[in-house]
């Protein structure tokens, strides 16, 4: 998956990566605890999080995509 994420070394930065799938599972965490779910059986996808979080994710991913620092 990484190569893939990284097209052999000359995709993105690890760091990158890293930092989006952390936001990623923040925000699953978040709305799967607002829904009380506790088990693995019962996940969340991003698709399933209200349309304002949702956005909200898709512009933090692209301000970590857009950031030169990381």
């Amino acid at each position: 998956m990484w190569s893939r994420l990284t097209r052999g070394g000359d995709g993105l930065p690890r760091e990158k990566v890293d930092a989006i799938v952390r936001l990623i599972d923040q925000y699953l965490a978040e709305e799967a605890s607002l829904r009380n779910l506790q088990s693995d059986k019962q996940t969340i996808h991003p698709r399933d999080l209200p349309p304002d979080k949702r956005e909200a994710l898709i512009e933090e991913v692209f301000e970590i995509l857009n950031d030169s620092r990381r």
